[in-house]
């Protein structure tokens, strides 16, 4: 019914059975025959058939009117099918930390929305190993954060690293410790606000320690000391702003604290360094769009020096 409807617009429309005919890839006796269809089909008299061609009776007139608008509701609903389906097979499902969603996964981010404007986006923000279990259950595609040293063997995952960074020690303007240049068992004594879940909670995802670490960091993490832990990162600098605590953070993300009169300590050596890169399903590098989000990633960071600590 629906095909005769579509054929019965085009008749209307040119007052013309052969012209209507060729544009519908039709034979002239055909398309006449599916127009007497549709008349005996709706009791109703459709055209007035003279020596010069057709006219629409005020039937035809009202079918007209009301199968453009039939039309009109199949082409947009098709029209929304597939956005829909482009929706869910473009979907963005990213972590990172806070660190690297202002540095740069938020460039990403606006550029993928421009890219692909009806696309769903979801995107987590915290510790690495709340995004690697976020990962391993399949709540997120791909997340950019430091390589988990120890981490435990998952075949179906890969780290693509993309930069090394060197995290400073930052504290609130007018801390003691601003006065001198640090070392580590300067900076031992004091609070520390740990940025991220609770590690206790991925303990799972981790077969050993890190030995990597040096032994003052190992004490730095383990010693029984005042720790303000938490996941958001503007908690993390209000527990700066009024206390004399200490954050370890990525050196890149100077420039964002000073706007909160949040500073890094001079210290005799870098606190801790790191390799910053993408986790992924293997299989994601099937994934052109995975691929595509990767190489964005890589010119973002060639691009812009402040990512990896390049400070003047």
């Amino acid at each position: 019914m629906f095909k005769l409807m579509i054929q019965f617009i085009q008749v209307a429309k040119t007052q013309n059975v052969t012209q209507a005919a060729n544009n519908l890839c039709l034979s002239q006796p055909t398309l006449s025959h599916n127009m007497q269809k549709l008349e005996e089909k709706l009791g109703s008299k459709l055209f007035n058939r003279h020596s010069k061609g057709i006219t629409l009776t005020s039937s035809g007139e009202l079918l007209y009117e009301q199968a453009k608008m039939m039309q009109n509701l199949y082409e947009n609903t098709l029209n929304k099918l597939e956005k829909n389906k482009l929706r869910h097979q473009t979907e963005l499902k990213i972590g990172c930390g806070d660190a690297w969603w202002h540095l740069f996964i938020r460039d990403s981010v606006q550029d993928f929305r421009d890219t692909y404007p009806h696309s769903n986006i979801s995107i987590d923000v915290g510790n690495h190993l709340q995004l690697m279990n976020l990962l391993l259950s399949d709540e997120i595609s791909i997340f950019v954060g430091h390589e988990i040293l120890g981490l435990a063997q998952y075949e179906g995952i890969q780290f693509h690293p993309l930069f090394s960074s060197c995290e400073e020690v930052y504290v609130r303007k007018g801390h003691p410790l601003l006065e001198i240049t640090c070392s580590n068992e300067d900076i031992a004594r004091f609070p520390s606000v740990d940025l991220g879940a609770s590690k206790k909670r991925f303990s799972h995802l981790v077969q050993q320690q890190n030995e990597e670490l040096t032994s003052f960091q190992k004490r730095h993490y383990l010693q029984e000391k005042v720790i303000y832990n938490t996941n958001s990162l503007l908690t993390a600098i209000d527990l700066l702003q009024n206390s004399d605590a200490i954050l370890p953070y990525p050196i890149g993300m100077r420039s964002y604290f000073s706007t909160f009169d949040i500073v890094p300590l001079q210290m005799q050596e870098c606190f801790s360094k790191a390799t910053i890169g993408a986790y992924l399903h293997k299989d994601g590098l099937q994934n052109k769009q995975t691929i595509a989000l990767l190489e964005q990633f890589k010119n973002l960071i060639k691009n812009n020096p402040h990512i990896n600590g390049d400070i003047d």
